[in-house]
């Protein structure tokens, strides 16, 4: 039997669409106020998620489809929400192999 690893889904940002989603969140304050800043916080979390053995997959965040998102369930777009919506899409990609 093989053994089977947890997936972490990780909300990931376009730099093009970073400011933009700065500004649609409504907790802004949470993340970095720069793109880069972000990359390197992420890319951080990224790599210490895979050395404790997790696998992540990166689920991109793209302002027009979460804003949708968000308003078809009626939710705020904040870190909850993204984290939900990062760990659905990542639910629907494994479901599809």
């Amino acid at each position: 039997m093989v053994e089977k690893h947890p997936v972490t889904a990780l909300p990931w940002y376009a730099h093009g669409d970073y400011a933009v989603l700065l500004g649609l969140f409504s907790d802004p304050g949470m993340l970095p106020g720069t793109y880069d800043a972000w990359l390197k916080r992420a890319e951080r979390t990224e790599s210490q998620m895979q050395k404790a053995g997790f696998g992540v997959v990166r689920i991109w965040i793209r302002p027009i489809a979460f804003a949708a998102w968000c308003k078809q369930r009626n939710v705020s777009p904040d870190q909850r929400s993204r984290l939900t919506f990062a760990n659905e899409a990542a639910r629907s990609l494994s479901a599809g192999q």
